[in-house]
This record gives C-alpha cells, sequence and structure tokens, in this order.
C-alpha cells in the first residue's frame, strides 16, 4: 500500500516520466525501498524482465521548462538559487544536474554586458526624439557631437591566453591606477581641440576651458555659418553659467537630446576605439597616457572615420523606435549587415519591411 502522501498509483507517475526524486518525495518510501519496488515487478512492469525494465528520468520536460521560465524572468540567478527554487516545487536535486538542465534549456553563462539604465519615462522621450529625426531623415550635416570620458592606465582589457595545464597568469594592476579625464567632440568636418584635464569636472571649468577653449574656436573655424552643438544634459552642461555663455557667444545648444541615451552619441564609439588603442601600447606615465590619446586624436581620428560613425546612428535610432526606447547595445548591426555608410535614417527604417530582416528579428532575442 502506498503511503498516504502518494496521490497514485506508481505506474502511473512513472509512465508521466515524473523524476526519481519526486516519485520518491511523494510516496514517503526510502531510496532503497522504491527501488526495490520498482525493480521488483511491483510498479506495473510485471511483464518485463530485468534487463529491460526502464529506468528512471534525472531531469523531465517539466524540471527544463521551469528552469528555463525562472532565468527568463530573472537571469542573473545562479545554479544554486535555481536548484532552491526547484527544491520549493519538490523536486530535490543536485547542482550537476541542474547545469545539465539550465543546458537542456539552451541556456548558457557568461559575463555580463553592462549598459545604461534607461528609465521608462527616458523611453518615451527617446522614442519621441528618434521619431522626430527619422520624420525628416536627419543627416547629421551640422552637429558636433561632444562628451567627456575617464582613460586610466592598465586597464587590462585584453585577452590572455594560457596552457590548459596552467593557472592564468596574473597582470599586475595598481590599486589606484593613474588616470586622466578628456572632452573632446566630432562632426562631419572633423574633431575638435581634445582637452586633457584632472579633478571634478566644474561648471567653471566647463565653461572658461572647455568651451571657450575646445568649443568655440571650432565652431568659427569650422561652422561659422550654422551649427548645432550636442552635449548631454548633465547638471553642468545645463547650468545658468554655461546658458548664460553659450547665448552671449552664439552657441546654438541643440537642447533636444533625451537623457539616458549614450547610444546614440556617436562619439562612445570614438572612446571606445581610443581605449582599445591603449591598451595595445606600452604605457607606464602620465606622459605615456596624454601622449597616447593626443596621437589617437591626430592621426586615428580622421574625418572619414568621424563620418563613418556617424552615419551608425542611421541604423541606431530606428532601432531604438522598434525596441520602444530601450538600450540598443549591438542590435542595430545584428539586424541591419550592410555598412551604414552613405545610407540614410529612411532607408534603414524602411528596411523593418522586408522579409529578411523580419527573419533577423525573429532570432535575436531583443
Amino acid at each position: 500500500m502506498w503511503h498516504a502522501k502518494f496521490p497514485g498509483p506508481l505506474e502511473e507517475w512513472i509512465a508521466l516520466e515524473r523524476s526519481f526524486s519526486e516519485i520518491k518525495n511523494c510516496s514517503g518510501m526510502s531510496e532503497n525501498k522504491l527501488y526495490g519496488t520498482y525493480q521488483h515487478g511491483r510498479a506495473g512492469y510485471e511483464h518485463l524482465s530485468r534487463k529491460k525494465i526502464p529506468k528512471f528520468k534525472s531531469i523531465t520536460d517539466a524540471d527544463i521548462d521551469f528552469v528555463k521560465s525562472t532565468l527568463d524572468e530573472n537571469p542573473t540567478q545562479t545554479c544554486s538559487d535555481n536548484m532552491r527554487r526547484l527544491s520549493d516545487k519538490g523536486t530535490i536535486t543536485s547542482k550537476s544536474t541542474v547545469r545539465k538542465m539550465i543546458d537542456s534549456a539552451e541556456y548558457t553563462a557568461s559575463t555580463p554586458r553592462y549598459g545604461q539604465m534607461i528609465r521608462e519615462a527616458n523611453k518615451l522621450k527617446r522614442v519621441e526624439f528618434c521619431k522626430q529625426l527619422i520624420a525628416v531623415n536627419e543627416q547629421f550635416d551640422d552637429i558636433i557631437f561632444t562628451d567627456e570620458a575617464t582613460v586610466q592606465l592598465h586597464d587590462n582589457k585584453v585577452v590572455i591566453y594560457r596552457r590548459k595545464d596552467c593557472v592564468a597568469p596574473v597582470l599586475q594592476k595598481p590599486k589606484h591606477p593613474l588616470k586622466v579625464h578628456v572632452w573632446g567632440g566630432i562632426s562631419r568636418r572633423g574633431t575638435t581641440q581634445i582637452l586633457i584635464f584632472e579633478g571634478i569636472l566644474k561648471s567653471d571649468f566647463f565653461v572658461n576651458t572647455i568651451l571657450r577653449l575646445g568649443l568655440l574656436p571650432f565652431i568659427r573655424q569650422t561652422y561659422p555659418n550654422q551649427h548645432r552643438f550636442q552635449q548631454d544634459n548633465d547638471p553642468k552642461h545645463r547650468s545658468n553659467l554655461s546658458k548664460r555663455f553659450m547665448q552671449e557667444n552664439q552657441i546654438n545648444w541643440w537642447d533636444i537630446w533625451p537623457s539616458e541615451s549614450p547610444d546614440f552619441n556617436p562619439i562612445e564609439m570614438v572612446w571606445s576605439m581610443m581605449k582599445q588603442r591603449l591598451n595595445k601600447k606600452k604605457l607606464s606615465t602620465k606622459n605615456d597616457l596624454t601622449s597616447g590619446i593626443k596621437d589617437f586624436w591626430k592621426n586615428d581620428l580622421t574625418v572619414e572615420r568621424c563620418n563613418t560613425f556617424i552615419d551608425h546612428n542611421f541604423k541606431v535610432l530606428p532601432v531604438a523606435v522598434f525596441i520602444g526606447g530601450r538600450a540598443t547595445g549591438d542590435l542595430p548591426k545584428k539586424i541591419f549587415l550592410e555598412r551604414s555608410r552613405s545610407r540614410s535614417l529612411s532607408y534603414f527604417n524602411d528596411q523593418f519591411d522586408l522579409e529578411e530582416v523580419k527573419e533577423r528579428l525573429a532570432a535575436v532575442k531583443y
């Protein structure tokens, strides 16, 4: 006679491919007794020989679906977290089995990529901003894209190989690596001056050094007739001192930029490339670092490269609208395989109607 907790005949549970742990927990039997009952033909398999008796499945489809839904809900859960949640629903299993379930659910672990957090209110503003530019097929011909960044020595963002039978070598890194801040801008006609500074960026320094010495000469020399000055919504950029200086010096601030939108600013790709190039050089002093930054800005950041970075927005903005204002990440280049150079916002916006693009969208998890 089965235990009072057991809901039905054991053979029905086996036919449903329940895991051994589930049957054991529901029947109240010991492990040895359950195996004995099963193997001696008292579980609905009397007509089978001992060798042909099927084995219990250690992983069931229901367990796999449960793990999949759990990871869909929160992909940062660890193997132990999943094991505890399985235990709460009655499936007692080991970490190794949970790893098999995760693999069967077609999930794999990787180092997360971190991006800008975007609040719901700003998602709506991002979508509206993109729609405005797509409607007029914006070409960004007179826009100066600017931003600040921090660059440091010993960033150590490199790939390192080791023999399979050896531990990974340690790359030495100081506790407080030397770092500097930079400000710069790019446009269809080239770059502004690169400014390198240390310490906290304050409104007076932003106005008297960055705007006066970095931006204003570039506007007067390169865009004497018409320009639009882009910057993010940092409080220093929007201070009364900054607004007054821009108004007095006829700096046309493009004040429609949505907050939390670094993926719309092509200069972010400039900073990424600059850091990659610096990591490949043997830099050990502050002078080495500043010289490397200036060399990159002068020799690597050509007008053609600036235009390539700016043209990437032709892909980014339509994708941002399509996904409801969320961060675009590397989704644009996965959806649109062709180069964005010499294309337009309208061109890529119309691509969403193509079958091949629809197929890529269906294949990409966004």
